[in-house]
């Protein structure tokens, strides 16, 4: 999948949001997913200590800054960013499949609850020790994420739904197919490289095939109707 599925893990202090955490890494990877984890804390504190050489490297005005050592690397950014812009960077650096956020009760995602706290908007599942009821509330959001990378991710709503995200759920109801999706099935893009096809999948079929039509538009004497390009590239 080209973006992994997200949930995160919220609750009280002392609720045992970690060791559920620990418990759901250690489950999935068993079942052969890569799991990366965010640890998010709402306080201002950092992992890097004062006076250290990298704490040094921030205070000089490092837009980033890497600690290796032979066991890890470390990339900082002295910075908070986005949930979204981490789990796109975290897919980067891990090719994950699925994300485990602890933290972000507040956030406009899948959220697990533990223990007695408060229920958040987004809210797919609260854990009180029945695992099977979590691993299916998981599993679907693994299954949703799979249909929806299968979609344009444009929102465009010409299916009748406001969103990608509406459409897979339709799809994994068994309401809907992928079919349904207009702009899908108007893919007409294919890529080769030294007599090689590259898969595409639909939403970077698309951005490729937008992309040059308007590059080409721009052309004295191409016209505004573009039905078929052909490119060829030697040496």
């Amino acid at each position: 999948m080209s973006i992994p599925a997200l949930v995160a893990v919220y609750g009280n202090s002392d609720s045992g949001k970690t060791e559920l955490v620990v418990d759901l890494v250690e489950e999935y990877g068993e079942d052969g997913l890569d799991v990366c984890t965010i640890k998010h804390s709402p306080s201002d504190t950092s992992i890097d200590d004062r006076g250290k050489d990298s704490w040094r490297h921030r205070e000089g005005g490092a837009n980033l800054i890497v600690f290796s050592s032979k066991v890890e690397t470390d990339f900082i950014l002295p910075e908070e960013m986005k949930l979204e812009d981490i789990v796109e960077r975290v897919d980067k650096l891990g090719n994950c499949d699925l994300v485990i956020a602890e933290g972000y009760k507040d956030q406009d995602v899948p959220k697990v609850a533990v223990g007695g706290i408060e229920e958040k908007n987004g809210t797919i599942a609260r854990f009180a020790g029945d695992r099977d009821e979590l691993r299916e509330a998981i599993d679907r959001e693994l299954e949703l994420r799979r249909i929806e990378a299968d979609l344009p991710g444009l929102d465009c709503g010409r299916c009748g739904y406001d969103t990608c995200r509406g459409l897979a759920e339709s799809i994994y109801s068994g309401e809907s197919q992928l079919g349904d999706c207009e702009v899908r099935e108007e893919k007409t893009v294919e890529l080769k490289v030294d007599g090689d096809e590259v898969p595409l999948e639909n939403f970077p079929a698309l951005m490729l095939e937008q992309g040059v039509k308007g590059m080409l538009k721009s052309l004295k004497g191409v016209e505004e109707s573009i039905d078929q390009v052909s490119l060829e590239i030697n040496g």
